[in-house]
This record gives C-alpha cells, sequence and structure tokens, in this order.
C-alpha cells in the first residue's frame, strides 16, 4: 500500500533512531579533532544587535608617581575595558528524495491523509534508504563545520572568522572581533619560515610558550600537520633523543611507530584535514606546515570560544513538500559562533 507525507516524515524520525544504532561504516571520513573539542563545551548562543560579546581587559593606564611633602600629585581618566564583537552564522545542509526515486525502491506514495497504509516491507525499505542519507547528511556536516572553525571566513560570504584569522600567521593585521589588531595586546604569538632542526623548532615552542605565559595567558591544546609533525619527530630522532628500556627477558620488542609526542605535557594532535588544506588553493603558508598553541578553554572566554544555539546545532529539519515538486525534503541546520577573549594565549608556529 502507498505512503502518505505524514507517514513518510514519521518513518524518516524513526530511522534517525536506527541510524544511530547501526551507522553504515564509514571509508572515507577523517578525524576532527577541534569540532570534536569544541561541541561538548560549546556555551549557549545568546546574540544580540551587536553580535555576542567577549569583555577585554587592554590596559592599566597607570599614573604611579614619586611625591615628597606637599607636592601635588595627578589623576588621569581610565579606559580600560573593550569589547571584542562577534557574529554568528547559519548552516545548512540538505538533501532530497523524489517520488520515482522511493518507486524504484519498492516504495509508493500517495496524498492519502489518515490510517497508516504502509506495508512493512516499504517501511524497512525506506528506513534503509534514509539510514546512508543521513549518515552523508550529518558528517558532510560535520566537515564543513570543521573546516569552518580553522578557515578564517574569506571562503564564503556568509561564514565567520575561524582560527586562521584569529591566531592569524599575520597577527597585526586586519580587525578581529571589532578591534583593529594593530594594538599590541590584540595579537597572537607567530613565528614561521622554521627551520627543521631540533634546536630551531625547540626554541621556537618554547619562546612561544614564554610569550604567553609572560601574558598570564596558557595554552591546552597543540594541533599540528603532517609536515611540521614529521619535521619535529625527525629532528627528535636525528639528535638521538631516545632511550630503550630492556627489562633483561629472552626478547627485545622494538616498535618502531611513534606513540605520541609531547610539549610541555601536552601532546601534539595531527589534524588531517590540514594535509588537504581543507580541499581548498594551499595558501601562502599551507596548513601541513603549521602548529597551533590554543587556548580551548571556554569556561572564562578567555581562550577560543565556540557558542552555539542549544535548540538549533546539527538539527535535523523535515520541511514541507514544495506544491510544485513531488519530493520530500530533508536539512540539517546549526546556529554558531566563534570568538577568542585572549588573543596572545595563543600562537601559531611553521615551518618554511
Amino acid at each position: 500500500m502507498p505512503l502518505n507525507a505524514g507517514e513518510i516524515a514519521k518513518i524518516s524520525k524513526t530511522a534517525i533512531t536506527a541510524y544511530g544504532k547501526n551507522k553504515p561504516i564509514d571509508q572515507i571520513n577523517v578525524e576532527r579533532p577541534l569540532l570534536d573539542i569544541l561541541v561538548p563545551k560549546a556555551k549557549d548562543l545568546v546574540s544580540g544587535p551587536d553580535g555576542w560579546t567577549i569583555n577585554v581587559f587592554k590596559a592599566n593606564d597607570g599614573n604611579g608617581q614619586y611625591y615628597s611633602g606637599n607636592g601635588k600629585v595627578t589623576y588621569n581618566s581610565r579606559n580600560p575595558n573593550e569589547l571584542a564583537k562577534y557574529n554568528h552564522t547559519n548552516f545548512h545542509d540538505g538533501f532530497v528524495l523524489n517520488e520515482d526515486e522511493l518507486f524504484r525502491n519498492g516504495i509508493k506514495v500517495n496524498d492519502d491523509i489518515g490510517k497508516s497504509t504502509a506495508t512493512k516491507s516499504e517501511v524497512i525499505q525506506l528506513t534503509n534508504m534514509l539510514e546512508s542519507q543521513f549518515m552523508a547528511l550529518e558528517e558532510g556536516a560535520k566537515d564543513f563545520i570543521h573546516a569552518a572553525l580553522w578557515l578564517d571566513g574569506s571562503q564564503y560570504a556568509d561564514a565567520v572568522p575561524g582560527i586562521d584569522a584569529l591566531v592569524s600567521t599575520t597577527p597585526s593585521s586586519g580587525t578581529i572581533g571589532g578591534i583593529p589588531a594593530s594594538n599590541a595586546y590584540w595579537q597572537n604569538i607567530a613565528r614561521t619560515g622554521l627551520g627543521t632542526t631540533l634546536a630551531v623548532l625547540l626554541d621556537a615552542m618554547e619562546q612561544s610558550k614564554r610569550d604567553i605565559i609572560r601574558r598570564k595567558g596558557r595554552f591546552t591544546h597543540i594541533f599540528v600537520g603532517s609536515a611540521f609533525y614529521d619535521a619535529l619527530r625527525n629532528a627528535v630522532i636525528a639528535a638521538n633523543v631516545t632511550q630503550i628500556t630492556y627489562g633483561g627477558g629472552s626478547k627485545l620488542n622494538i616498535d618502531m611507530a611513534t606513540d605520541t609526542i609531547k610539549f610541555d605535557g601536552i601532546p601534539l594532535t595531527y589534524v588531517p584535514d590540514f594535509d588537504t588544506n581543507f580541499g581548498l588553493s594551499a595558501p601562502t603558508i599551507p596548513w601541513t606546515k603549521r602548529c597551533y598553541f590554543l587556548n580551548l578553554n571556554q569556561a572564562a572566554d578567555t581562550g577560543v570560544v565556540l557558542r552555539a544555539a542549544k535548540e538549533d546545532f546539527m538539527k535535523m529539519r523535515y520541511p514541507g513538500r514544495p506544491i510544485d515538486q513531488y519530493t520530500y525534503h530533508f536539512a540539517m541546520t546549526a546556529k554558531w559562533g566563534i570568538g577568542v577573549g585572549k588573543r596572545n594565549s595563543n600562537a601559531v608556529l611553521a615551518i618554511a
């Protein structure tokens, strides 16, 4: 018996549950570490006429002075605060099924309204069709948003600036959050064009760490592309900074793979999308050559923070059937924004 539009929508919602329990085996998607870290701790997006804001303390405006006896002292006016203003963006992705496509898969559709008339086989067939469609929709959305979190926002008309702008390889350029990056307090640390010897790489990493600490900052995560990772790994091997522990057993097992490279106790996390430049043309400094020290502490907006609308992030939508097409639409939307409250507690390094 045929399905009607209401039944298709109902079965589609049930199919989401089935999809979550029995996802098709993924062959192509890669890890998205930044997305996985930021989303679970994202703050709720509450936006006003100026977008959403972070209060920034920019200067003490000190007026300290010596005096003696009845000598005169002076007072000054102070303006220690600035507001960093960020906008949110809206994301949509969706797919469509038409009645011919459904018919070829053994599913008939009519316009009747009322008691369900779908056969068990039709329900199962539609559910099976939708599971892979939902997977493609969800994974594609994650790919898009993960890339958007990293890119500078210039790639798309309505995009918001991501890490490439917030933690820039040219930190004194442009305007970030409505504050000119020419202000020294509003600049991230950047060291690019680095050589690949251990001394050069460690020196750059240690100096960047001290630059962050000096400004009462901290970094919580390190992200790298494969070229930077390999350069550091090979530099460590070339310097023979290794250790073999042999417990005296009958056999010595040697595992040639690198388990973990850490700096200051923080593991270097490889970002696969860096190797493909997110499917775009390579920028002046290719992503694979970069290393980021990021403060992802979202508790007090001091680091890079994600604001996401709790009721509209990776949300499934079921738009009604258009009056001039016999089609059924399924969509996923997200409303979110990314910002930073303390640029100078983040750093970007890159090899030449």
